[in-house]
């Protein structure tokens, strides 16, 4: 199956380079195999989670998949405003992971998803290394154009044992990381509910000592003779 785009003839089941004007590529940030991952613009090293394949999904409709991970181009959350981020997520029949190639006049090709109908962008248009993808509004700025190069053909670069036990070490690290400021975040609430509970504790025993005192207080006062009231009393 062929669809024609500018300049690139897209071929199921072949891999891709998404490239911006400058030749950065779009990439699975740090090789994360985990969905949530961030998608983002690195110079092209030959490696195969920077390299991406298009399943078809309609008439000039594909869902986009990285070659490392297996995962697809995802809208995070389901989001469709403005500056929602891309990251990768486990494929699926979302309109949330579809994308319609529109070619331009100027050669390049363009990415709308057909959820929100905005474009694959470059967050405030930075495309240096680590630049942020998101979605934005057409607004026909360089940061809204691909360039597509088949990369098939040529050796892919896998992370190295090496690479993936430090990744693993790093999501380890990352999730402790987050566990910690959640501790403390936890820790920095529970103070505040055991010093009114100690508060509490405080009065109702600072109460109970006074209703004692009172009590003690009272018995120990001389008590008055009552009168007599009989006839014999009225008598004498």
């Amino acid at each position: 199956m062929k669809k024609k785009t500018s300049e690139t003839v897209i071929v199921e089941g072949r891999f891709y380079t998404i490239a911006s004007p400058n030749g950065r590529v779009l990439e699975v940030a740090n090789y994360n195999p985990e969905s949530g991952a961030a998608i983002q613009l690195w110079d092209y090293a030959g490696a195969q989670w920077q390299q991406w394949t298009f399943v078809p999904v309609g008439a000039d409709t594909y869902r986009i998949c990285n070659r490392f991970t297996g995962k697809a181009i995802d809208l995070c959350l389901g989001g469709t405003a403005d500056g929602t981020w891309l990251h990768q997520w486990d494929c699926n029949t979302g309109r949330g992971q579809q994308w319609k190639l529109e070619p331009t006049e100027d050669g390049y090709v363009r990415f709308r998803s057909v959820l929100a109908g905005k474009y694959l962008d470059l967050y405030q248009a930075f495309s240096g290394n680590g630049g942020r993808a998101q979605i934005w509004s057409d607004n026909e700025g360089t940061n809204q154009r691909w360039i597509l190069k088949d990369v098939t053909d040529k050796n892919a670069i896998r992370p190295s044992a090496a690479q993936l036990e430090k990744r693993v070490k790093e999501q380890v690290e990352e999730a402790a990381q987050e566990a910690a400021k959640a501790a403390k975040k936890a820790a920095r609430k529970a103070p505040a509910k055991k010093s009114a509970a100690k508060t509490t504790a405080t009065r109702t025993c600072r109460a109970k000592k006074t209703a004692e005192t009172s009590a003690a207080e009272t018995a120990a006062k001389p008590r008055r003779p009552r009168k007599s009231t009989s006839k014999s009393d009225e008598t004498t």
